[in-house]
């Protein structure tokens, strides 16, 4: 097993777009059993802490065929995770380990201008 890919360097720091940026669960829910007799168990449902943060890239021409094939060959459509700089809370920048989740979502509104959508999981955000 070889080392994670890392984002290419001719594609946007992974901030997203402003209105766009952003997350609906700033931890993962934990994970709750329920027991016949006695309270309930709660605990961590993974091992890291991830956060999900939808993105949302502006890209030329030119980027999105780079993030096309990063996406493809590098990160086997998403299964694999990669090291990235990521806008933290604080507002500064910062190499995470991050996986993209579900589908990847793009469309073209303007000539030469792609717009890339998807679900960013962030680890140690």
């Amino acid at each position: 097993m070889g080392s994670i890919p890392s984002w290419p360097t001719g594609l946007p720091v992974l901030r997203g777009l402003a209105s766009s940026a952003g997350s609906d669960s700033l931890h993962p829910a934990t994970q709750e059993t329920q027991f016949d007799d006695g309270p309930s168990r709660v605990r961590r449902r993974s091992l890291f802490v991830t956060t999900p943060l939808n993105m949302q890239l502006r890209l030329s021409a030119e980027a999105f065929v780079v993030f096309k094939a990063f996406h493809l060959n590098d990160l086997n459509t998403g299964a694999r995770r990669f090291q990235a700089p990521v806008q933290l809370p604080d507002m500064s920048l910062g190499q995470r380990v991050c996986r993209i989740s579900g589908k990847v979502a793009w469309s073209a509104p303007r000539r030469f201008e792609y717009l890339v959508s998807f679900t960013l999981l962030v680890q140690d955000w």
